[in-house]
Formats: structure tokens, sequence, C-alpha cells
């Protein structure tokens, strides 16, 4: 038996002590598939949008299905401003052609990304730097640009981009009958879904086909300036003062995000797939 886990850094395990040459075995994801001894095949990219979050889990869970293998997902959502796309040349990124693009790529100044680190860190910060030349290089970064002052910078199309992710993978893993869980690494989709659903029908219509009970949300902060709306694991580990390197949060909230999320775990992965 086998967990897949999809998701961004925070799931891939940047910034952990282990994250070397492949993904953390460190992070709540591993930690969970360890403690029950199921083997754990992580899919999650640093980086990654939700549009390729969904595509690499599929993709993962198709070939571990035609393997033989008794398969769970736990899937960890990340921020809605996020996109992914299969550009028409070599982006010069790992994975190229697809290729993710994020807020940062449009910026022409580095002191902006650094502005978002939470502990200075010269190496990544040089990284960001090297994609941002890359990005500049290959085109990508003006592709950007135009993309988020035409289109990516709507709420409305962010959470409905997301949304239609969370519904095609939830889709896929009901028809296979594979046992799930999902999370969030930021809770913008729960936190003013009503706002959202009152004033455009379709994303009203999406949200009433997500199956919620199949999510876990780490529970709303009690003290001021905390987010009083169930939380996503930034948002959670942040506001409740868990070490952090420059934007990650780092082990010590992975052992606890996984003490908190494993009565959930057990409800909808393991015991299903141990019934099995």
């Amino acid at each position: 038996m086998i967990i897949v886990a999809g998701g961004d850094s925070f799931v891939f395990g940047s910034e952990l002590n282990d994250q070397i040459n492949g993904p953390s075995q460190s992070t709540f994801t591993a930690l969970l598939a360890k403690e029950y001894n199921f083997d754990y095949l992580c899919t999650a990219v640093a980086g990654n949008a939700n549009n390729a979050i969904a595509r690499m889990t599929m993709s993962a869970c198709s070939q571990a299905v035609n393997d033989g293998k008794k398969i769970g997902v736990v899937v960890t959502w990340t921020f809605t401003n996020r996109y992914e796309f299969r550009f028409n040349y070599h982006t010069g990124h790992k994975i190229s052609p697809w290729h993710t693009v994020n807020v940062w790529a449009t910026y022409d100044d580095s002191n902006l990304i650094e502005k978002e680190f939470k502990t200075a860190n010269n190496l990544i910060l040089q990284s960001q730097i090297k994609n941002l030349k890359i990005s500049k290089n290959t085109g990508t970064s003006d592709f950007a640009k135009t993309w988020y002052k035409h289109v990516g910078d709507s709420e409305y199309y962010e959470l409905y981009s997301s949304l239609k992710e969370i519904l095609f993978l939830q889709f896929y893993l009901k028809d296979h009958k594979i046992p799930y869980l999902f999370l969030t690494a930021d809770n913008h989709f729960y936190e003013h879904p009503n706002y959202f659903r009152q004033r455009d029908m379709y994303i009203d219509t999406m949200y009433d086909q997500i199956d919620w009970s199949k999510w876990f949300f780490f529970p709303p902060g009690q003290n001021t300036n905390e987010t009083k709306e169930p939380r996503g694991f930034y948002q959670w580990a942040a506001e409740n003062k868990y070490p952090i390197g420059t934007t990650h949060p780092l082990e010590e909230a992975h052992k606890a995000a996984a003490d908190l999320i494993k009565e959930k775990f057990n409800e909808l992965v393991t015991k299903p797939l141990l019934q099995n």
C-alpha cells in the first residue's frame, strides 16, 4: 500500500534538513505514511500551481494503479494565484515545457522577493534571482506580466481556476475508488465562500460539487490578528510561531501538523485502505 502525496514546496519539503536530492521525508504527509508503514510517493514540486498539482497527482495515481498497487492520496492545494501552462518552447526550467508562473515572475526588482522572506537567506535569494533571469531570457516573465495584467490578478478567476482543478481530481479519485484527504496551504478556498458564491453563479455551482467532508482545515486562530476562519497549513504554522525558513515552516511545524491531521487521515485514508 502506498500514499501518493501531491502539493507544492510545503509537501516537497523545501528548506527541511533532509531535502537535498529529492523530496523530504520529514513533511507531515511523509510522517503520516511512515507512522502506518505505508510506502510513500511524493509528486510535489516546489512552486506548483493547483493545475500542476492535479495533473501530477492524477498521473502518479494512474501509474500506481497500473502497477497493481493499493493507493491512498493526500493533497495539499496551494495558493490560488499561481498558474501552470505548457509553453511552446523550452522555458529553461526543470519540468519544461510545463511551467508555473506566479506574481514573483512579474518582478523586475529582486528586492521585492526578498521582502517576502521571513528569514534572510542569500543562497535562496540567489536562486530566485537566477529564476528571474531565466524567465526574462526565455520570455515567460513577459508572458506573466501580460497574464496578470489581463486575467491572473482577478480573485474570481483565481478561485474559479482552482476550484475546477479540485473537482477534476476529486471526480477522478472517486471514480477510481481511491481514498483521499484534501488540505490547503492557504484557506482562500474557504475564507469567504459566501462572498464569492453570492456574486458568481459559476463559482457557486462548483462549491456545491466539492465534497468538503474529505477535507482537513487547521483550527481557527483565537488571538488578535490571527485568521478566524479554518486555516491552511502555512497560515496555521506562521500564526502559531513555528520556526520558518525564508518562506517555509520547518520540521517542528510538520510534526505538529501530522499529529493534528492524524485522526482525519485515519478516517479517510488508513481505514479504507486496510478494509479493502
